[in-house]
């Protein structure tokens, strides 16, 4: 990981996991690097992820950059990479889960 890249803030935390939440245990990080960036891949447009409400938040930025920043936030304990097979894939930690519940109550 960079070591100039600190901490991020709290809007790209969320987005980060928001990012992650439709692929959760069905694509890794450079999947979720691809939903940040924008990216116009046919997997990324097939998978319909062009409608996740953060698609193209981090636009502005390289892949690498954006992989550092969901590197920040596995090495945070906001993600967590499980394997199912030899593909990695992102999972929210438990704690992660009841939170985003407990939102998700909130918001209804």
């Amino acid at each position: 990981m960079n070591e100039n890249m600190n901490r991020l803030i709290v809007e790209e935390i969320k987005a980060i996991l928001r990012g992650a939440d439709p692929i959760i245990m069905e694509g890794g990080r450079t999947l979720l690097a691809k939903i940040l960036k924008g990216s116009q891949e046919k997997k990324v447009l097939q998978l319909e992820l062009n409608t996740c409400p953060v698609y193209g938040y981090f636009n502005t930025y390289k892949l690498n950059d954006i992989l550092e920043k969901i590197d920040w936030i596995i090495d945070y304990d906001f993600l967590d990479i499980q394997y199912r097979g030899k593909l990695p894939m992102i999972e929210l930690f438990e704690e992660q889960r009841i939170q985003e519940r407990n939102e998700s109550i909130n918001e209804a």
